[in-house]
C-alpha cells in the first residue's frame, strides 16, 4: 500500500459546535471536511460584515476533522452567521456549476459546427 492509498477512519460526528460563554465566538468542528471547505468557507465567512474574527485549522491529516474558528460582532450569533455563511457558497457552487455547465454546452456547439464546416469545405473540394 502506498502512503497516497492511506484514508483516515471516518469521523465519530459529522459536526460539533463547541460551547463557549459568548454565543459571538464559538469553534465549530466539521468532521470528514478538510481544507477544501476550511479555506472556502473561511474566505465566505470574512467577507460578511457581521464577521470580526474567522480562522480554520486541520489539526491533522490523520484526523478527519475541520475547525473553524469564528468571532462576530454583537449584530448576529456566531451560529447565525455560520449558517448565512454556508448558504451563500452553496450559491457560490450552484453559480458556478451554471457557468461551467454553460461554457462546456457553448464549446461542445462550437466544435460541432466548426466540424460540420470543415466536412462541408471537404466535400466541394
Amino acid at each position: 500500500m502506498s502512503v497516497n492509498e492511506h484514508r483516515p477512519p471516518p469521523a465519530d460526528k459529522k459536526f460539533e459546535s463547541l460551547e463557549y460563554t459568548d454565543e459571538h465566538s464559538r469553534t465549530f468542528v466539521f468532521g470528514d471536511e478538510d481544507h477544501t471547505l476550511g479555506n472556502s468557507l473561511r474566505h465566505v465567512l470574512m467577507g460578511r460584515k457581521e464577521t470580526t474574527f474567522c480562522g480554520y485549522s486541520v489539526p491533522h491529516p490523520s484526523e478527519p476533522k475541520m475547525n473553524v474558528r469564528l468571532q462576530t460582532s454583537t449584530s448576529k450569533t456566531a451560529v447565525e452567521v455560520l449558517k448565512d455563511g454556508l448558504h451563500e457558497l452553496v450559491e457560490i457552487c450552484d453559480l458556478f456549476d451554471f457557468t461551467l455547465d454553460s461554457a462546456i454546452a457553448g464549446y461542445e456547439a462550437r466544435e460541432k459546427d466548426a466540424g460540420a464546416e470543415s466536412k462541408g469545405q471537404s466535400k466541394s473540394v
